[in-house]
C-alpha cells in the first residue's frame, strides 16, 4: 500500500508521529482477500504457479513473500554464479544422495520462494503505484537511498529486455491455471528506453504533496529547507552512492507552491482548503504487479527445472532438453498458495532427519503442505512479519488501508468557433479527447488526518483495461466470488463517467482518517469500509480533473460561477474498491538485517507505506546477508560473474545496496523501540 508523504520520522522530529499503541501481533494473509484491480485487470498465468507438485524437501535458501522485497532478493540470489560445497565431516552430500554425472547439480544455489497466496498478492499487487523517492523532511543519506532504489526501478522498468509479464496467458508453457510459466520470447516487446514503459506502465512525472493543514505546511517548508542547509553543507562527497543526482543538488529536486492561482494550476482546490504543496521532480507511477510479475517470469524462464522434485530444491530434469535448458547451475522453485504456518530451529546436535543426513539445515518451515529444511530464511513478509517472527510484534505493526479505481470522467463537451457547446462530441469517450493527469498527488492534512496519514492518487494509461469483470475475477475465487464482485460492480457506477471502459482508471486510495480505529492492527484485506469508499470517491472536491483536457474551453468566470453552483461534488463511478495491509515501523525506519537470536534468518520489512523507494535495494541487501551467512557456514565456495552474452535478469546490473544505518536492525534500536511501550 501506500502513504504519499514521507514516512514517519524519528520521535525527535518536529513531525513525530502519535504515541505508539500496543503491539499487535499479525496472523497469515486473509485466504479471501478483497480483489486488487491491479491484479483483476492483469491476467497472470503465474498466479498460482507452482513449479513442482510437491514442497522439495531443503532448499539453500527460503524467501518468504513474493512481493517488492521478495522479487528482488530472489533476483539478487540468483544473478551471479555461486558454487555451493556441501560437505561434512565424513562424507559429501554427492557421495551420500548423487552420481558423478550430477556435479552441477550438486554445486548450485537452491532457493525456493514460498507466498501464502497467490503471487504478488499482498500489498504489492494492492498499493497506490507511486514511485516517489521522499525529498524532504529526511537527511541526505536517506535521500540518497531513496534515489537510487527509484533510479534502480526507473532503469528495470525502461528496460529493452523481454519483461512482458506474462499478461495475456495465450502464450508459453502456461495452462491457464498457473501451473506453467511463460517462456515466450516475443522480439516484438523490446523498445527503446523513454520516459514511459508499457510493459509496467511506468510513467516518468512530477509528484505534488498537498496540503490542508497549515501547521502540517509550515513544518513540511522547514523540514525541506533543513534538507537544503544540510545537503548544501554536505562535504563527504564519498557518502553519495547515487551517480544519478548530486548530493549538493537534493534541494533543488523540490520546490514551495504556495500562492492560490499556483496550487490551482496544479489542480489543487483551493476552496476545498488546499493551503499549499511541495511539488518534487523525481516521481512516477507504475504498476508495481506487472513490475514483479514480469522480473518473475524472467527468473522462472532461466533458473526453474520443470519436473518431479528431488526432495532437496534440486528438480529431477526428465525433458529438459526438449523445453529448453537452463540457462545457469541456479535452482528456483515457486510454491504459491502456500502458508508458512511456523518456523523452528533445528538443533546441529539433534537427530533430526536434516543432520543426520550431514546437510547441516538449520531451520524448518512448516507449511500445510509438508515442511521444508532450510540453511538460511529472508522472511519478506512486511506486516505479516510478527506472524512467524512474534518479536517483531512492537516493531511492525499492520494496518489496513484502503485502494479504490475509479472511473475517469469524461472530457468536458467540445464547443464551436462561438464557443457554443456541439451537440455531436465524437470525441467525448476517444483516447486523444482524454488527457491523463499530469503528476502523482498527494494530500495530506485533509480532515482529521494526523502527520502519519495521506491519501494518494495516479493514473493508469488508457485503453488498457478492456476485459470483462468476469475474467478479471476468474482466477481470484469461485463463481460465488464473480457474482458478489460483480454486485458490487453494478451498483457503484452510478456515478460521473460510469458507463465507460477505456482505461485510464484514477488509482486513489487514503482516507485512513475515517477508518474505523483507522484501520490500526488490522492485518485482514477482506473486507472494505464503505465510509473510506464514498470518501475516495469524491476526490473531485480536492482535485480539479478538468485541469488538463483541451476541450475544457471555459473562461475563468464561467468556471467560478460552474464551481460556486455545485453545492455537492458528484462523485465517481468506481470499478473497483479493496484493501491491502501496511507494514507501520514504530521507529518510521525499514527493518532490514539478521533477525536478533536467529542466526540465519533475516528480516525486509516495515515501510511504513513507502516501501517503492524502499524495498528493491532492502530485499538485495538481505540476499547478500544470506548469501554471506552460507559463506560463513563454509557453504558457498566462490562466486563468478555471469558469462558474457548470458541474457540479464533484473539484477544483472550492480547497484550500491548499502542500506542506511537507521534502517538496520540492532539490539541497540529495538531496546529503544521498546522503551516506548514501557
Amino acid at each position: 500500500m501506500g502513504d504519499a508523504g514521507s514516512p514517519p520520522p524519528p520521535a525527535h522530529s518536529s513531525s513525530s508521529p502519535p504515541a505508539h499503541p500496543q503491539p499487535v501481533r499479525s496472523g497469515l494473509p486473509s485466504a479471501h482477500p478483497t480483489a486488487s484491480f491491479w491484479q483483476t485487470s492483469f491476467p497472470n498465468p503465474l498466479a498460482h504457479h507452482r513449479s513442482t507438485p510437491e514442497l522439495p524437501a531443503h532448499a539453500d535458501v527460503v524467501v518468504v513473500g513474493t512481493g517488492i522485497s521478495g522479487t528482488f532478493a530472489v533476483d539478487e540470489l540468483l544473478k551471479k554464479k555461486r558454487h555451493i560445497a556441501r560437505t561434512t565431516a565424513t562424507a559429501t552430500v554427492k557421495d551420500l544422495d548423487h552420481d558423478d554425472d550430477d556435479d552441477d547439480d550438486d554445486t548450485s544455489l537452491t532457493v525456493l520462494a514460498l507466498d501464502a497466496r497467490t503471487l504478488c498478492s499482498a500489498a504489492t499487487g494492492r498499493n497506490g503505484g507511486h514511485l516517489q523517492p521522499v525529498i524532504h523532511n529526511a537527511p541526505a543519506h536517506i535521500i540518497d537511498f531513496e534515489l537510487r532504489n527509484f533510479h534502480h526501478v526507473e532503469a528495470l522498468a525502461l528496460s529493452a529486455s523481454t519483461f512482458r509479464g506474462g499478461g495475456d496467458g495465450h502464450h508459453g508453457n502456461g495452462d491457464g491455471n498457473g501451473n506453467g510459466h511463460n517462456s515466450d520470447h516475443d522480439e516484438s516487446t523490446r523498445s527503446s528506453p523513454s520516459s514511459s514503459s508499457s510493459w509496467c506502465d511506468f510513467r516518468r512525472l512530477e509528484g505534488c504533496l498537498g496540503f490542508w493543514n497549515e501547521e502540517y505546511f509550515q513544518d513540511a517548508k522547514r523540514d525541506l529547507a533543513a534538507t537544503a542547509t544540510a545537503t548544501a553543507t554536505a562535504t563527504d562527497k564519498n557518502k553519495n552512492k547515487n551517480k544519478n543526482t548530486p548530493v549538493d543538488d537534493y534541494a533543488g529536486l523540490a520546490r514551495v507552491v504556495e500562492d492560490a492561482e499556483e496550487l490551482g494550476a496544479l489542480g489543487l482546490r483551493v476552496r476545498s482548503g488546499a493551503v499549499g504543496a511541495i511539488v518534487q521532480s523525481v516521481a512516477a507511477s507504475l504498476s508495481p504487479y506487472k513490475l514483479c510479475v514480469g522480473v518473475w517470469r524472467r527468473l522462472l524462464e532461466r533458473f526453474e527445472e520443470k519436473g518431479k522434485s528431488a526432495g532437496d530444491g534440486r528438480n529431477t530434469a526428465a525433458g529438459t532438453e526438449a523445453s529448453g535448458a537452463r540457462l545457469s547451475r541456479h535452482s528456483l522453485n515457486l510454491q504459491t498458495d502456500t502458508p508458512v504456518t511456523a518456523l523452528e530451529r533445528v538443533d546441529s546436535n539433534s537427530n533430526s532427519s536434516s543432520s543426520s543426513r550431514g546437510y547441516g539445515y538449520g531451520w524448518i518451515l512448516h507449511t500445510p503442505r509438508g515442511s521444508v529444511h532450510a540453511h538460511t530464511v529472508i522472511v519478506a513478509t512486511n506486516a505479516y512479519t510478527s506472524h512467524l517472527l512474534p518479536e517483531f510484534a512492537p516493531l511492525i505493526r499492520p494496518v489496513q488501508a484502503q485502494m479504490s479505481a475509479l472511473i475517469p470522467p469524461p472530457p468536458a463537451p467540445a464547443r464551436d468557433l462561438a464557443g457554443r457547446h456541439t451537440m455531436n462530441n465524437t470525441n467525448t469517450n476517444n483516447q486523444e479527447a482524454r488527457k491523463l493527469i499530469p503528476m502523482s498527488y498527494g494530500f495530506m492534512g485533509v480532515g482529521a488526518m494526523d502527520r502519519v496519514m495521506s491519501d494518494y492518487l495516479v493514473q493508469n494509461p488508457y485503453d488498457n483495461t478492456r476485459i470483462s469483470h468476469h475474467q478479471h475475477q476468474h482466477h481470484l475465487g469461485d463463481e460465488d466470488d464473480d457474482r458478489e464482485h460483480e454486485h458490487e460492480r453494478e451498483h457503484k457506477t452510478d456515478g460521473i463517467g460510469g458507463s465507460y471502459d477505456g482505461g485510464g482508471h484514477l488509482m486513489f486510495g487514503g482516507g485512513r482518517h475515517l477508518a474505523l480505529h483507522h484501520g490500526e492492527g488490522v492485518w485482514d484485506d477482506d473486507f472494505v469500509d464503505q465510509a473510506v469508499e464514498r470518501y475516495l470517491r469524491s476526490l473531485p472536491e480536492r482535485l480539479n480533473l478538468d485541469l488538463n483536457l483541451e476541450l475544457d474551453t471555459r473562461d475563468k468566470d464561467e468556471a467560478a460561477a460552474v464551481s460556486s453552483s455545485q453545492k455537492q461534488t458528484p462523485l465517481l463511478a468506481i470499478a473497483a474498491s479493496w484493501t491491502g495491509i501496511i507494514g507501520h515501523s514504530a521507529d518510521g525506519r525499514p527493518w532490514v538485517g539478521g533477525a536478533p537470536d536467529r542466526a540465519g534468518v533475516f528480516v525486509c520489512a516495515g515501510y511504513t507505506g513507502h516501501g517503492m523507494t524502499n524495498a528493491p535495494l532492502c530485499g538485495r541487501a538481505v540476499a547478500r546477508r544470506a548469501l554471506r551467512a552460507l559463506a560463513l557456514k563454509g557453504l558457498m565456495m566462490e562466486e563468478e560473474e555471469e558469462e558474457e552474452g548470458k541474457e540479464t535478469t533484473a539484477g544483472d546490473v550492480d547497484v550500491d545496496v548499502d542500506v542506511p544505518p537507521e534502517y538496520l536492525i540492532t539490539q541497540e534500536r529495538i531496546e529503544r523501540v521498546l522503551q516506548a511501550y514501557a
